[in-house]
Parts: C-alpha cells; structure tokens; sequence
C-alpha cells in the first residue's frame, strides 16, 4: 500500500520567528485546476467525437464532462511523468504496428483454432512499480491475443491466444519500449 503525506505549508525558520510560506499550497492549487481543466477539454473532444451529429446530446454531455472533471479535483496531486520524446515515438510506432499486426494474426488465427496454445502465462516485469508499470499492464492488450489477466506487485499473468515463445519475446520488446519511454534501462534476466 502506498502511503503519501502531502503538508500544505512549507514551514522556514527565521533567527526568533517561524515563518509560514504558501507557495506549496499554490502549486497544488494550480496542478489541481490543470488537471480539472485538461480533463474536462478531454472529455468534452471525446463526447464531441462520438456524438457529433447529435447537438441535443450535449444535455446528457455537458453535466457528464463537468462532473468528469469535477472528480479530477478529488485525485491527490502528483507531479507530471517526466517523458522521454524519443520514448514516446518509439512506443507509437511499436504500437501501431503491434494492433496491426495483432488484427492480422488474430484473424488468421481464428481460422485455425487448432493451432492456438491459449492459456496464461506469468511474466515478472522489471518496470518500477507505478506509472510505467500500470502503463505495461495496460499496452500488453496491444499485443496479438493478449491480455492483462491480473497485475500483483511486480508479477503479470497475461492471458494469450498463444503462450508460445514469441509471446513472451512480445512482452519483453514491449516492457523496454514502455522503458524507454520513461528514460528507464530494464536490469536483470526474468524469473
């Protein structure tokens, strides 16, 4: 369980009196109404997207993108991951072609059943635990046949229409792209 500890002044000490500094109180206040805002100008493009040829829908849209990024207040506040822009294209392009080729595989797959090896498979990830890891669990549906089945501390069970090698070949291109993008190196062999 992680356990954060937010103080809300920033305390100095100054020859015979404490002085009380905001600036900490105001960052986050800012952060927060960031966040509030970028959700709710994300909610309103997709609910534009999807009902587009609808304007009357807004009466529904509207009150759900404003409660939407009403909650995104209630989130505590965390600083911004710091992104590596080399990562972040590496990652896209693996992840365009890895849907493209999934749709490719699945659907030539299907047509033989009975050469699928379905079942789960245990991967140990080598990713830090938070963001790039929760990321890893959730690209993994990119993949051909996979799934996400369950994410424990460092441990995956994925679920695959083939657990053969080239699945856990898959798995590990993928956890160094999530890597890279994160400006992390992947140490150690897996278990």
């Amino acid at each position: 369980m992680n356990v954060r500890h937010d103080f809300t002044q920033d305390l100095h000490l100054q020859t015979d009196h404490l002085v009380i500094s905001s600036r900490p109180v105001r960052q986050a206040a800012r952060g927060r109404l960031r966040g509030v805002v970028f959700t709710g100008m994300a909610l309103a493009a997709i609910w534009a997207g999807l009902h587009w040829d609808d304007p009357a829908s807004w009466v529904i849209g509207l009150p759900t993108v404003v409660g939407g990024a009403a909650a995104t207040a209630l989130l505590p506040s965390a600083p911004p991951p710091a992104i590596s822009l080399t990562g972040a294209l590496r990652l896209t392009v693996f992840a365009i072609a890895g849907i493209l080729s999934g749709a490719v595989d699945v659907s030539l797959s299907s047509l033989r059943p009975h050469r699928l090896r379905t079942g789960c498979l245990t991967y140990r990830t080598r990713l830090p635990d938070g963001r790039p890891r929760r990321l890893f669990a959730l690209a993994i549906t990119l993949l051909p046949g996979t799934l996400t089945a369950r994410l424990e501390r460092d441990q995956l069970t994925v679920h695959a229409l083939d657990c053969g090698p080239s699945a856990r070949a898959d798995l590990d291109a993928l956890e160094a792209r999530i890597a890279g993008l994160f400006g992390l190196s992947l140490d150690g062999d897996h278990a």
